[in-house]
């Protein structure tokens, strides 16, 4: 143990009053949470000294048969295992220290897990999950009466909602945490945590120097504590800031200082991002070398950390620990209704035993007859009724069942529907720097130039690498529609001109689909209702509806322009005010449609386009864009090789 005790430079000020204090405990269970105090201390400067001391921790708690000190010591082994990337290591300590902690009635460590779990949804995008974790927790910290670990919950779950786009749920969460902290300063682990995530919101919402300060104040925090894991997170958002802000020397060094401290605490996520950012900076420098190499160490830290074992490790911890919970969900319905069952059982025991009395005392037998009839009618009611509720309470726990998994399973498939986005990324990446390499060798003075069979071996090599980066985009294209339909934030409504947002839509769907050579231009007709009010809505939705709209009408007419050389395309927008709102009309005269395809076109992945050229979700987006978001409605009307008429009313 001596040897673990030695003196470090990297760590926080209080290890050393934290070390003398471990010397004088005695050899008891305080001894285990005095060691587990100290072991805290290195975690964000020296991890694996924290592991080490947590696990001498755990074995001291054991020999003493300490349970509360072995579960806590279980928990911080987890969290310093999920910052290292250790996703299904970490995921099964904190379940292991969370069951401890209950059967314990640790409140303080069962937070501790509860919150620890809502990070590791968190790295792995649930953010939902996440956020019900984290609500847990802050029940737990409130009440057990510590401020500054509300605090932390509160601003992961501000986090949590700026991922999710719900911006004024998560700026509300931040001004919370911030006014805990500052009436609560410490732990100064917190403080920086929540400064560098109020930056990032800020970034968000267009405040620029408002972010820079928040990471500035982070960064001054973290060099209180030697928090390196928080250090390497600031310099990494403020590295991310700079590059948006068209700034890349501030980002590049910004991005290698971040990359230098994760990789010192072998954070991995932060490894991650700074790495993906630094192949950008350089392949925009032109330096492909560096690039390449930067990319490569993205590609090692993205493996270890979402990696397909580590991957399905997860899903199967994550399924039995549903499992487990809608067990005992189901097994307290279940009592609760025996319990119910066996109440009006002894009801009715007491309610025959009355009969009986009165039967007995009674002198008029036959009036005693027919009360002793309707209690039995009542009884037979009762029992009925008791039969029918427990029928539709089977039901009903079969259905929660059931809603459970697929819910289970949809958050599931949504984090591996962004995961599917880095290794697209990375395909990209690599095709454009392979190809960059490609020309800086055929560029370099004093190269022998290509001929004949080589040359075509060349031009073939890149125009394969530009097929991949194009068929890249075009499958990232096609995850962010799908993610499009599974996304469950919502933005604010903006008081909107629709005439104007149709003409700046329709002339982006013009631009890309031009005229083909020789071919007859589209005439546009459009009316537009002058005056028209504004509209609430999410001018950036919406638009993406109207762009769908018109893409398929310019597609429509030019189809029918390929089979009919002497038609005129046409298509016609119009906007007209009515009672309850406002009437939008977009009309072609292009191949229109059969009954039985129009009944199915708003439906996700249904099309009539060859493959390759078509997803099937552009109208089914737009119908849940229109219907679901804005409560309006979207209507087809066709005729097949005439016309397709689209209607969309709005409330205003």
């Amino acid at each position: 143990m001596a040897g673990l005790l030695r003196p470090a430079a990297a760590q926080t000020p209080a290890t050393d009053s934290l070390r003398r204090a471990y010397a004088h405990t005695p050899a008891d269970s305080t001894r285990v949470l005095a060691l587990l105090r100290l072991a805290y201390s290195f975690r964000a400067s020296q991890p694996d000294t924290t592991i080490a001391l947590a696990q001498h921790a755990w074995r001291l708690a054991r020999e003493f048969g300490f349970d509360k000190g072995r579960g806590r010591a279980q928990g911080m082994i987890g969290i310093v295992l999920r910052e290292r990337g250790e996703l299904p290591k970490a995921f099964a300590n904190q379940l292991i220290a969370l069951q401890i902690g209950r059967e314990t009635h640790d409140l303080e460590g069962e937070a501790a897990s509860l919150n620890a779990l809502g990070n590791i949804s968190f790295d792995l995008r649930q953010y939902r999950s996440a956020i019900r974790y984290y609500e847990k927790s802050q029940a737990l910290f409130q009440r057990i009466n510590q401020p500054a670990w509300v605090a932390g919950s509160f601003t992961n779950m501000g986090s949590c909602y700026e991922r999710l786009n719900v911006l004024d749920s998560a700026l509300l969460r931040q001004r919370q945490a911030r006014k805990l902290i500052a009436r609560n300063p410490r732990p100064r682990l917190a403080q920086a945590l929540a400064l560098r995530n109020m930056g990032r919101l800020q970034a968000r919402l267009g405040h620029y120097p408002e972010a820079f300060d928040y990471y500035r104040r982070a960064l001054r925090e973290t060099n209180l504590t030697n928090d390196l894991r928080n250090r390497s997170m600031a310099q990494y958002r403020m590295a991310d800031l700079y590059h948006t802000l068209h700034q890349p020397d501030s980002s590049l060094r910004y991005a290698r200082q971040a990359l230098q401290n994760a990789q010192r605490v072998s954070y991995r996520i932060t490894v991650l991002d700074a790495a993906n950012l630094l192949a950008r900076l350089h392949q925009s420098r032109h330096s492909p070398d560096s690039a390449f190499r930067y990319q490569a160490l993205a590609v090692v830290a993205h493996d270890s950390l979402f990696g397909p074992d580590k991957f399905q490790q997860l899903q199967l911890l994550a399924f039995n620990e549903q499992q487990r919970q809608l067990q005992h969900r189901a097994e307290h319905k279940l009592q609760t209704a025996n319990y119910q069952r066996l109440g009006l059982l002894a009801a009715l025991v007491f309610i025959l035993l009355i009969a009986l009395l009165l039967a007995r005392t009674n002198r008029q037998q036959r009036r005693a007859n027919q009360l002793l009839n309707e209690r039995n009618a009542q009884i037979e009611a009762q029992r009925n009724a008791l039969d029918e509720a427990l029928t539709e309470l089977r039901t009903m726990q079969a259905q929660l069942v059931a809603a459970e998994k697929w819910s289970f399973v949809g958050e599931l498939s949504a984090g591996i529907a962004h995961e599917l986005q880095n290794p697209l990324a990375f395909m990209r990446n690599f095709a454009a720097v392979s190809e960059a390499l490609l020309e800086q060798d055929a560029t370099r003075p004093g190269a022998d130039q290509p001929t004949g069979l080589e040359q075509k071996i060349m031009a073939g090599l890149k125009q394969n690498l530009r097929e991949i980066s194009q068929h890249g985009q075009r499958a990232s294209s096609i995850i962010t529609n799908m993610l499009a339909h599974a996304r469950t934030g919502t933005s604010p409504l903006e008081p909107t001109d629709l005439n104007t947002l149709l003409a700046d839509n329709l002339r982006l769907a013009t631009q890309a689909a031009p005229t083909p050579a020789g071919a007859v231009p589209v005439q546009l007709d459009t009316h537009f209702a002058p005056n028209l009010a504004l509209v609430a809505v999410v001018p950036q939705e919406l638009g993406r509806a109207f762009l769908n709209l018109f893409t398929n009408a310019l597609y429509a007419v030019r189809r029918r322009q390929e089979i009919d050389p002497g038609y005129q395309p046409m298509l016609s927008v119009q906007t007209t005010r009515t009672a309850g709102g406002v009437e939008i009309r977009v009309r072609d005269n292009g191949i229109g449609m059969s009954e039985e395809v129009a009944g199915q076109v708003f439906q996700p992945f249904f099309t009539t386009k060859p493959m390759g050229e078509g997803t099937g979700l552009g109208l089914s987006l737009s119908h849940d864009i229109i219907v679901k978001g804005h409560g309006g409605t979207l209507t087809v009307e066709t005729r097949e090789g005439e016309f397709t008429e689209f209607t969309v009313r709005l409330p205003a």
